[in-house]
């Protein structure tokens, strides 16, 4: 019985062990499947909240881009109409030119439309390129998919053979009833949280009482199950909204002020663009057109479209100082209307000055007010967060005046009201900690933080937006002081005998060209160039008194004065009978004039195979040299006509000779190709007259590698070279000068003859003598331009061609005729 006893107890203990056995291995096969299908769903929840992450990144970054680009298209297009009022639509082109105070106002508002469309580009292009290196950098190598590794698998998947790792306890555990006590060394709570009643939960698995299974891959999940979500972000630089809000909050501060200021560019620069357009119209249908009612009709759109573009882009607050900016445009209006009046009035004059100086007081102010407001605000209100509006933190130094204009988008400094990062919490478990992003909070500071992210991403200095805008309206303040200044100098000088300080509007430089060469022909005529001399232009007997300095040793002729007038009539009184006699009854035979005879050849005995050509003459000797084409020459003294003949040495291979010169130095030669020789000495030794090229540059007379075929006269000075040319079917003598290593052209003045058929210099270069085909020499004066003939047409000279005409050392005049035909020969003629 007893052995009964003990078998069915036995079997009792067995049946109820088995029980036990197969009741806690089930649930721990239950578990396992549990355990792993949770962190599938984990995983795969982070990886579909990581791609919307990815999505934030990349339409962060889309704002800025599009952005920018559509404010480069716009000052892209700004600088196209601007460019056509500054080129093409410049004022004052074929009529009178407006006053110097409205091209001020206009250019000054010119000016800063360029700078502030060029800051605009500039701009643009560095937010743009930034922000899309930025996305791209953490959609790279940032925000990343958590996809698990083989290692993250094999550690999450549960053999069941396991189960018989476990502690007797827990295989053959009871239900209902609690096997684990506090003790050493004892883990805390590792269930989860129940909200039941304490009988529930005191039957129930938590605290103390869990599985070791549980107990060891609590462990495990909590330190290195999910290695490749670990957090890539600073710990100083965590806050409590996803890290990667955090991160690209902190990196978009380094183009966000870019950002700001292309817009705050964008409204500078139109402002101004608006300003010079209306200033363009005011010159053009006013000083130009004479149309100021319609110009009026023009002034009042700007007036409100300047008004509306005030209203858009600045936020109301303070006094609106910049509401005057506009009003200098209706100043500006009725000052061009008292500047362009038909009959000259003092008082409308000072009117006029009065609305320009308000004018020029309006942009001063209007300046001044546009740098307070675009200035970065030091205490800006905390932006709210509203859904569909803009956003950015509130410690962002931003000009708050264009808050409503910038659309400016940060992301969120925490987790919105029932939003679940999973991403984030599973980092937080990763560093052993059960924060959750959204309600943990940092106690690093904002500099702190930012200095952390960019020891991380890569650090960036501080971007100078606000420097360059700042420094723009400084600029365009100055100027308009400058301005300010300018037109009282103006205001003072009106009246005196320099009403400016240059010449006349619209007149060229009549001192010295851009070039700054020496003074041209006519510098001893006291008045404008263009406008008629001193004897017939309207500056006749005006400011005599008051000219140039550079022309103060002048010597003028004076108008007549009245007794002088009164004499000349009288004069001409008492001849006019006499004239009338001699018309009726003719004039006697002594009072006709006879023509003196035309002057005769010397007798010359050219050199055999000699064709003189050029002919010149020397100061220093009563005598003249002819030369040939190509080098040969002979010395012929006056009067005796004594012939010596010389080669001139060194001149060959550089085209034939078209101009010379003879003075104490020697010879200077001028060839078809622009050569310049210089022939030392007197006269020539031994039958050579020796000649080196010149060290400068080439006379500029041959063109596309072509021979000239004009004339040219050239003369030596002191320190200089000069030239004059004659090129092929112009009438016009061009004057060129060598100073130091270039030629630059002098002048030009119409040649005094029809047709010119040689030139040739003065031993001085004071003067020009220029041969006609007709045998006429004119002399015209370098200095001022005057004319004056030495020998009228001669005709006794049949079948010769005049080749030059040239001063002797007495003072008479020596010319060369040469044969049309080869059969005769060259004629020296004195007179």
């Amino acid at each position: 019985m007893a052995a009964e006893i003990a078998a069915a107890g036995a079997a009792a203990s067995a049946g109820v062990g088995m029980g036990l056995f197969s009741y806690n291995r089930g649930n721990y096969e239950f578990d396992q499947k549990m355990h792993y299908t949770r962190f599938q769903a984990g995983l795969n929840m982070a990886i579909a909240q990581t791609g919307i992450y990815k999505q934030d990144i990349a339409q962060l970054t889309a704002l800025t881009v599009t952005r920018m680009d559509c404010f480069h298209g716009i000052a892209a297009m700004g600088l196209t109409i601007l460019t056509a009022i500054y080129c093409p639509g410049k004022l004052g082109f074929h009529v009178c030119p407006p006053p110097g105070w409205l091209m001020g106002l206009e250019f000054v508002n010119i000016a800063g439309a360029y700078l502030f469309m060029g800051l605009t580009l500039w701009y643009c292009m560095h937010a743009s390129m930034r922000a899309d290196t930025a996305g791209t950098h953490m959609l790279t190598r940032f925000v990343r998919l958590p996809i698990p590794s083989q290692g993250m698998l094999d550690k999450a998947r549960k053999f069941l053979s396991s189960y018989e790792e476990q502690q007797l306890s827990e295989v053959l555990r009871v239900p209902f009833t609690r096997h684990q006590a506090p003790g050493r060394n004892r883990a805390g709570d590792f269930n989860e949280a129940m909200d039941i009643d304490d009988d529930a939960k005191g039957r129930s698995r938590h605290g103390y009482d869990v599985p070791a299974w549980y107990r060891k891959e609590k462990a495990v999940d909590n330190v290195s199950t999910i290695d490749s979500i670990e957090s890539m972000m600073p710990l100083a630089a965590r806050g409590s909204a996803p890290e990667h809000f955090e991160a690209y909050r902190e990196i978009q501060m380094e183009w966000m002020p870019y950002d700001v200021y292309a817009r705050v560019c964008i409204f500078l620069a139109f402002m101004h663009l608006t300003h010079c357009w209306a200033y363009h119209q005011i010159g053009h249908l006013i000083q130009e057109v004479r149309a100021p009612f319609a110009c009026s009709i023009v002034m009042l759109p700007m007036f409100v479209l300047q008004q509306v573009i005030l209203t858009l882009d600045i936020a109301p607050g303070g006094m609106p100082i910049q509401r005057l900016g506009p009003c200098s445009l209706w100043f500006a209006y009725f000052a061009a209307i008292c500047e362009s009046v038909r009959w000259y009035n003092p008082q409308v004059q000072a009117v006029g000055f009065v609305l320009v100086y308000c004018a020029y007081a309006i942009h001063i102010v209007y300046t001044v007010q546009l740098l307070r407001l675009c200035a970065p605000s030091e205490e800006a209100p905390a932006i709210a967060e509203s859904p569909g509006a803009s956003w950015w933190p509130g410690e962002w130094r931003l000009p708050s005046a264009f808050q409503h204009a910038i659309c400016l988008l940060a992301p969120p400094k925490e987790l919105a009201p029932g939003v679940t990062d999973i991403a984030g919490e599973l980092r937080a478990e990763q560093s052993g900690g059960p924060q959750v992003a959204g309600n943990q909070s940092t106690e690093s500071t904002a500099s702190e933080k930012r200095a952390d992210v960019h020891r991380a991403l890569g650090k960036q200095g501080e971007s100078p937006a606000w420097f360059g805008v700042k420094v723009g309206l400084i600029s365009l303040v100055i100027a308009w002081i400058w301005l300010t200044f300018g037109f009282t100098i103006e205001i003072m000088n009106q009246g005196t005998s320099h009403p400016s300080l240059l010449n006349a509007p619209g007149m060229p430089n009549n001192a010295r060209d851009p070039r700054y060469r020496p003074a041209k022909p006519g510098k001893s005529e006291p008045t404008e160039v263009g406008t008629g001399g001193v004897a017939a232009g309207p500056a006749k007997g005006v400011h005599l008194g008051a000219m140039h300095r550079r022309l103060s040793d002048a010597e003028f002729v004076a108008a007549p004065t009245t007794p002088m007038r009164r004499d000349i009539a009288n004069k001409l009184r008492e001849l006019i009978p006499h004239l009338q006699e001699m018309a009726r009854l003719g004039a006697p035979e002594s009072a006709i004039l006879s023509l003196p005879p035309a002057p005769a050849a010397a007798e010359v005995q050219w050199p055999a195979m000699f064709q003189p050509q050029l002919l010149t003459c020397g100061a220093h000797a009563q005598a003249a040299v002819a030369l040939s084409r190509h080098g040969r020459g002979a010395l012929l003294a006056t009067p005796t006509m004594n012939l010596e003949s010389f080669v001139l040495h060194g001149v060959a291979g550089h085209g034939t000779i078209v101009a010379a010169s003879w003075d104490t130095e020697g010879l200077l030669l001028v060839t078809t190709t622009g050569d310049v020789f210089e022939c030392a000495g007197a006269v020539p030794t031994a039958g050579k007259w020796a000649c080196k090229l010149s060290t400068g540059p080439k006379l500029p007379i041959a063109t596309a590698g072509k021979p000239f075929t004009g004339l040219v006269a050239v003369s030596r000075a002191p320190g200089e070279v000069q030239a004059a040319v004659i090129f092929p079917g112009d009438d016009s003598v061009t004057i060129f000068a060598r100073s130091s290593s270039t030629w630059l052209p002098r002048g030009e003045v119409r040649t005094p003859a029809s047709t010119a058929a040689a030139a040739h210099f003065s031993t001085s270069g004071s003067s020009l003598l220029v041969s006609a085909a007709d045998g006429s020499v004119t002399e015209l004066q370098m200095s001022n331009g005057q004319t004056s003939e030495l020998a009228s047409a001669n005709t006794g000279h049949a079948g010769h061609a005049w080749a030059g005409a040239c001063r002797l050392a007495s003072g008479d005049l020596a010319r060369l005729a040469v044969p049309v035909e080869s059969s005769s020969q060259a004629k020296f003629i004195l007179g």
